[in-house]
């Protein structure tokens, strides 16, 4: 797990200059720690700090080659499967210096061309040039676990892992804030990640399962992965489904617990995290058995009760990160934003710091469980897309369960009238969607998305796959949310968290041949039998407790933010909307701190206005820092 960067200039009679690579580099060495590298030759140059954790000798350094093959490999992942791959390539001649995967990945790319890349199971964002072609492919996983952006303006491209590379080369690089790709994300911060656009101008968001490549001032782009192209026939009973997804899930924890060095695992007290934390135990895969457990007491969101339920039954011994409310001075704040360099409506003080109590605790890996809510159908969203479809097709018996599924997830008896859902479902009306919505934007200030604009911006487009026309609504939303918004988002949300303190985060739910099971499973197996993620419970019912496997709440991982702005933020809030220098060309500042004042303070807000505020609130710190930093240092 590392960082990558680097700068080809079109102009070969040009030569790229070494300090930049190395400065760009420096700006990622949190997320590689133990080693540095950089490769130039003429008018290409390649960067890479390194994170060890296959193969902890110098054998793995980076940029690599491969002999004399003029191939050189800069690359952020795991290929999980490299000890197969290896055996393959072993047999058709190739030699080997090393243990690294990286080594592996690029003879196997030697070997195999693109095609290489639909043989690795595991997680990368990696750049190989070619000296004898003089060529820049740079490749992104299935599905965005890894982030990549690229530089695309006068006759340079360059490519990084994060932001604060391209802000460390601004000598050469002409970086400046894209006021319509903040507009984007403060609208909609799943649409910008799915855009391909940044909030950087001439810096792109390469999307999951593309291929980009360089040569002379010519720039292509391929799909090399489409989902939808890799279904397979499953199984009819769902209890052969669930031995199925079992067997898979098994296969791909073992594969993840590949390291050479300490792994642990991160617990919510959430089914999902829940059930890697119960595979682990049941496969007696993880000696240590440490699980990191980030508390919340006397909050809305705080799990630790399931958390400790898994702990019992599963035998494993807990690290608690309690102090959420410790050090949460602005000092803290403006250097967790400059590392999360995004802007969301979620708080990423939460998983910034289990991940930091991980490195302190000497534990550099974690298994993590995302994924598994944006393809088994985990968030009440889903249950409406699923509604649609009874609505449209009319199956009553199938509308009335859902609406069941619904009532118990919510847990709100008063949130969803089921006489006017009924009468929706019979007249085939709008009304009560129409009612509906109207009152969440004005109850919920969903309309302060436009309120606090100086500007009206037309907001990026995003990119939206194909799918087949027969398939139900639902079907679409998973598949939408999974490869293209919400998933991608969160992903890079995680990678930023634990790469600025050197963890590397790994999903066994987002293994590819657990992806194509899942999407090729129909509806009710993923909302029946009156819950979400119908399959995933049926598949740990030897594995996990009855209650947190048959939970079904849903509390999403945060930060208890509807507490924070009215008591512990207010000093950084006040410093944030009084500093003159912050950028606040879009913002209305005077709208915010209004808003601040007779709505968060007295506590007349509910969780969605609190997030909507702290999106704002957050955005104004980093598009100052994005305006005014290096990419060595946040700025005070």
């Amino acid at each position: 797990m590392c960082g990558i960067c680097g700068i080809y200039l079109h102009d070969d009679k040009l030569g790229v200059r070494k300090d930049i690579i190395s400065r760009m580099s420096d700006a990622m060495a949190h997320r590689g720690p133990d080693d540095k590298g950089v490769y130039v030759s003429g008018h290409i140059g390649l960067g890479h700090r390194r994170l060890s954790i296959i193969d902890l000798s110098l054998l793995g350094h980076q940029p690599m080659t491969y002999e004399n093959s003029g191939f050189w490999i800069v690359y952020n992942g795991e290929v999980y499967n490299y000890i197969e791959l290896r055996e393959q390539l072993e047999a058709r001649g190739y030699q080997f210096r090393s243990n690294s995967d990286t080594e592996v990945v690029l003879t196997a790319y030697i070997e195999w061309g693109e095609d290489a890349f639909n043989r690795f199971n595991g997680m990368w964002a990696l750049a190989i040039y070619h000296e004898g072609s003089d060529t820049l492919l740079l490749c992104r996983d299935r599905y965005g676990i890894k982030p990549l952006y690229y530089y695309d303006y006068a006759g340079v491209f360059a490519f990084a892992s994060e932001y604060k590379a391209f802000l460390a080369a601004r000598d050469i690089l002409n970086i400046e804030i894209d006021e319509r790709g903040v507009a984007t994300a403060l609208k909609n911060p799943f649409k910008l990640e799915a855009s391909g656009h940044s909030l950087l101008n001439h810096v792109y968001n390469l999307l999951p399962g593309r291929l980009l490549k360089v040569k002379r001032n010519q720039i292509s782009q391929s799909v090399w992965w489409e989902t939808k192209d890799h279904l397979e026939d499953v199984p009819q009973k769902i209890s052969d489904q669930a031995e199925r997804f079992k067997e898979l899930f098994d296969s791909a924890c073992l594969l993840r617990m590949r390291a050479d060095v300490s792994v642990g695992t991160s617990l919510s007290g959430g089914l999902d995290s829940s059930s890697v934390v119960a595979t682990l135990a049941d496969l007696k895969l993880n000696k240590k058995n440490i699980a990191f457990i980030h508390s919340f007491e006397g909050t809305a969101i705080d799990e630790t009760e399931y958390a400790k339920i898994v702990i019992q039954t599963t035998g494993n011994h807990a690290v608690y990160v309690q102090d959420y409310r410790k050090n949460l001075d602005i000092d803290h704040l403006n250097q967790m934003l400059f590392s999360f360099e995004s802007i969301y409506a979620g708080m990423p003080d939460s998983a910034y710091r289990i991940y930091q109590k991980q490195r302190e605790s000497g534990v550099y890996v974690s298994l993590d469980g995302h994924g598994a809510d944006e393809m088994l159908a985990g968030y009440p969203h889903y249950i409406d897309a699923a509604l649609k479809d009874t609505k449209l097709f009319f199956h009553p018996s199938r509308f009335l369960e859902l609406l069941a599924i619904k009532k118990q997830m919510i847990q709100n008896p008063h949130a969803h009238s089921h006489f006017g859902e009924i009468l929706h479902f019979l007249a085939g009306i709008r009304l009560f969607q129409f009612l509906r919505l109207a009152r969440n934007r004005i109850l919920r200030g969903n309309l302060l998305r436009s309120w606090f604009l100086k500007k009206r911006i037309e907001p990026y487009a995003a990119q939206i796959p194909m799918m087949p026309k027969k398939w139900s609504y639902l079907q679409k939303r998973l598949y939408i949310d999974f490869h293209a918004t919400i998933l991608p988002r969160i992903l890079k949300n995680f990678d930023l968290m634990s790469m600025a303190n050197g963890v590397e985060v790994r999903m066994p739910f987002m293994d590819f041949r657990i992806v194509n099971f899942v999407f090729s499973l129909p509806d009710n197996t993923k909302l029946g039998e009156g819950y979400t993620k119908n399959l995933l419970r049926q598949a740990m019912k030897d594995k996990l407790d009855d209650r947190v496997r048959l939970r079904s709440t849903k509390i999403g991982f945060n930060s208890p933010v509807v507490d924070l702005l009215k008591s512990d933020l207010k000093p950084w809030v006040y410093d944030c909307l009084d500093d003159a220098s912050v950028y606040s060309d879009l913002i209305d500042k005077k709208k915010l701190k209004q808003m601040y004042e007779q709505k968060i303070l007295p506590g007349q807000c509910d969780w969605q206005e609190s997030l909507e505020f702290w999106k704002y609130i957050s955005a104004l710190k980093l598009t100052k820092f994005l305006k005014e930093s290096n990419g060595l240092q946040y700025t005070n």
